[in-house]
């Protein structure tokens, strides 16, 4: 009986990011519906969950990427203003990982350093300290320029400026969970550093309607080098980012809640897309 309970166990781990660094008290504070999981089994168990002070990430030491990384906004009193604040001049190694993954990893690949957690949206909502933890490798992947500086960015404001709101009265949005990351296809390429170089990008942006709206969940996938400037184009559900990432999001909601909420595709008004 006890080698089964370890069977189990030993199974049970390999679902999951395998280490939690950090305090676990924040993981209820910045994701919705538990850490995401793997839904396959991670024999080499290469996954660590690295708890920041504003956001968390789970960081792959073999493609030397995060798979996602979650964050949350709007339930903040937004106190910190969005100003030119002069950023770090290179990014920073994070010593809890293995790979130490570096600033010049990225050096002339043609690959931007492209935020998960993104920069400006944290310094805005958390201050000048907090914006410092988003430039440390983990919440970096390879982006092209294309996609960058252009959709990735253009996402990251509209967070930052319409859905994020803060919790006073009249507001639309109460809270935004976001969950963001990589995808990569069987075999990707890798730089001369080891990193591995995604196929695209997914972000998963899920917001209520007010204080007491149903939660519902805004998908969207894209390839490094799109070819439409729409946002609209990218949307998807939650349940093809999960086929194409081996993740499963929200699972410590209830089945039907899940179902309602990774089914279908949504636009920013929530509203059900064919």
């Amino acid at each position: 009986m006890k080698r089964i309970t370890l069977l189990i166990t030993s199974y049970c781990l390999s679902l999951t990011c395998f280490a939690q660094i950090g305090d676990l008290s924040k993981i209820g504070l910045f994701t919705h519906g538990g850490l995401p999981v793997r839904t396959t089994v991670d024999t080499e168990n290469q996954t660590k969950v690295l708890i920041n002070s504003t956001y968390i990430s789970c960081y792959d030491e073999k493609l030397k990427n995060p798979l996602w990384v979650a964050y949350r906004l709007g339930n903040i009193k937004g106190e910190f203003k969005y100003t030119n604040w002069e950023r770090p001049f290179r990014f920073l190694a994070d010593y809890r990982t293995d790979s130490k993954v570096d600033h010049d990893a990225f050096k002339g690949s043609g690959f931007d350093r492209g935020h998960m957690a993104p920069n400006a949206t944290i310094l805005s909502q958390y201050g000048q300290v907090a914006q410092l933890e988003t430039y440390l490798m983990t919440n970096i992947s390879p982006q092209s320029p294309a996609l960058n500086q252009g959709l990735w960015a253009e996402l990251e404001k509209l967070e930052r400026e319409s859905l994020s709101q803060d919790d006073t009265p009249n507001k639309e949005v109460h809270d935004l969970f976001v969950i963001t990351g990589p995808v990569f296809n069987d075999n990707p390429r890798k730089l001369l550093s080891g990193v591995a170089v995604p196929t695209g990008f997914y972000r998963i942006l899920a917001f209520r309607k007010g204080y007491t709206g149903t939660l519902k969940a805004v998908a969207f996938l894209f390839p490094q080098n799109p070819q439409s400037k729409k946002l609209g184009d990218y949307l998807t559900t939650v349940d093809q980012i999960e086929s194409l990432t081996q993740l499963d999001f929200f699972p410590e909601l209830p089945k039907s809640v899940q179902l309602n909420l990774e089914s279908k595709k949504r636009d920013l008004r929530l509203s059900e897309l064919k």
